[in-house]
């Protein structure tokens, strides 16, 4: 293990990457949260909570990342998408990358804020 490319992926994991949350259910029909990285094809976690499922996410993030780094791959950036909407049997969600403006200059990034909504159940 490469401490520099540790460091590295941590560092490209801070970045506002596009996080998708669905309520899925496990092969004995119980709810489960699957969470993915739209932009890292592959970088996917589970929880029984979307808070748990995100926070399995990002520790999955940071080794995701770090893997492609050690095998010389690109790592792909945040995309620019303002919000996803996914729907898995009964639920759909929403989850959006809110924009926040840099420095009063009228230009806009996307921040580490997001916001997941239920649409139907």
């Amino acid at each position: 293990m490469n401490p520099s490319l540790m460091e590295k992926a941590k560092k490209l994991a801070e970045l506002p990457y596009t996080v998708e949350v669905v309520l899925d259910e496990t092969t004995d029909g119980r709810p489960v949260y699957v969470a993915r990285i739209t932009e890292l094809e592959g970088c996917i976690s589970q929880g029984e909570t979307i808070e748990q499922a995100v926070e399995n996410l990002r520790l999955a993030q940071i080794e995701f990342i770090q893997s492609m780094l050690e095998d010389g791959l690109p790592v792909p950036m945040p995309a620019m998408l303002a919000t996803t909407t996914s729907s898995s049997g009964s639920a759909t969600f929403r989850l959006t990358n809110r924009r926040t403006e840099v420095m009063g200059l009228g230009e806009e990034k996307p921040s580490r804020l997001y916001e997941a909504v239920l649409l139907t159940t």
